[in-house]
């Protein structure tokens, strides 16, 4: 019988210890790796969301979400203007898709740029999208926004931003983190769909809507979400966005979106890896909140046939995020490792060979030079 103490993978070297980490750790997750190829790449957009312009109750500070809400002042008019002309000059000819909420100031924030645009020969067309609107404040509509119902209504949406979907909105207890984020999301589907192929060099949608509802459908979508950005903006102007601020986002509903800039900021493309293990996680945490959401307003419906499809779309919603997560936080910190760090990269290239001979056929070839490419 052999001696333990002399058996070569008792005390495996600093070599060997990484490559079984790499092995195991791909092993977890290689279940959705067939699934992560299939996914389709059908053209990415810029989205540029512009905040409307001031309005009276921004003016008196108070809470005003519901349609059509108040007109702009003549502060808010010249901003409208001014943003045009930030806009047509810096996309121009790419814009392919104009659209605003069913609130009186994101028309009329929107008017001037259709100006411009038909004055320079493009006739896109305004189309308002009710997914675009403000979060509700229910019953705190009509409050100062500095006062304690004005912190109330922003407990919901802050908590949504931070993966707690299912915190109710405190004015409006109907309204929660999945309501407003399919609400949106759907009307961002519905802005991608009417783009995508559109033939244009680089695609670019405006879309016109509020402060809150711009905020918190970036930090809960995007992928690599800056807090410290939004954090610095409530400490400049007193607000998650400044009258006809804009955050541009570039991507598309299946892939996700990346944050290009906020208020004028440009945000770092590759975030560090606490952020993306923090996006790893809420995106984790989100799937099983959406499902429980939406089977329980299918049970609400007394509809076998309703229950049964909403208890399938979330088995596969939470299984899909389950067998996702492990090859995200995977490729995060490998990611992070191999940063500027050539010597763990030629480890990983030696361990992608021991990956490929381990699974069969194409896959596990493909899966190696995938490693081997870090």
């Amino acid at each position: 019988m052999s001696n333990p103490r002399q058996h070569p993978f008792v005390r495996p070297s600093r070599r060997n210890r990484l490559r079984f980490v790499v092995v195991g750790l791909l092993s977890t997750g290689l279940l959705s790796v067939g699934s992560a190829l299939a996914w389709a790449d059908d053209g990415s957009i810029v989205l540029d969301f512009v905040r409307h312009g001031q309005s009276v109750d921004n003016a008196a500070g108070i809470i005003d979400t519901e349609p059509p809400g108040t007109e702009l002042t003549t502060t808010g008019e010249d901003q409208a203007g001014t943003v045009a002309q930030e806009i047509q000059s810096e996309y121009g000819k790419d814009i392919v898709g104009l659209f605003d909420s069913q609130e009186l100031r994101t028309q009329e924030t929107a008017a001037p740029l259709v100006a411009e645009l038909v004055a320079s020969g493009n006739n896109t067309p305004l189309q308002t999208l009710a997914g675009l609107n403000e979060i509700p404040a229910g019953s705190f509509e009509g409050d100062p926004t500095n006062s304690l119902e004005g912190i109330l209504y922003l407990l919901g949406p802050l908590s949504w931003a931070f993966g707690l979907d299912l915190v109710p909105d405190l004015g409006d207890p109907s309204v929660n983190g999945v309501t407003f984020d399919e609400g949106f999301s759907n009307a961002v589907q519905t802005i991608y769909d009417g783009t995508a192929g559109s033939g244009a060099g680089t695609p670019t949608d405006v879309a016109f809507s509020s402060e809150g509802a711009i905020a918190v459908w970036t930090l809960m979508n995007v992928n690599n979400p800056d807090f410290s950005v939004l954090l610095q903006e409530v400490a400049d102007n007193g607000g998650f966005l400044s009258t006809t601020g804009q955050v541009v986002v570039e991507g598309d509903p299946t892939d996700g979106w990346t944050l290009i800039s906020y208020d004028g900021t440009a945000v770092p493309q590759d975030p560090g890896l606490p952020t993306e293990l923090f996006v790893d996680f809420r995106n984790l945490m989100e799937a099983p909140q959406f499902a429980d959401y939406n089977i329980y307003e299918a049970l609400l419906t007394g509809n076998t046939t309703t229950i049964d499809s909403a208890i399938q779309t979330g088995v596969s919603q939470v299984d899909t995020a389950l067998a996702q997560f492990p090859v995200a936080v995977f490729d995060d910190i490998v990611g992070d490792l191999t940063g500027g760090t050539p010597e763990l990269s030629a480890e990983l290239s030696t361990a992608a060979t021991d990956v490929a001979g381990l699974v069969p056929g194409d896959l596990g070839t493909l899966v190696g030079e995938a490693l081997a490419a870090f």
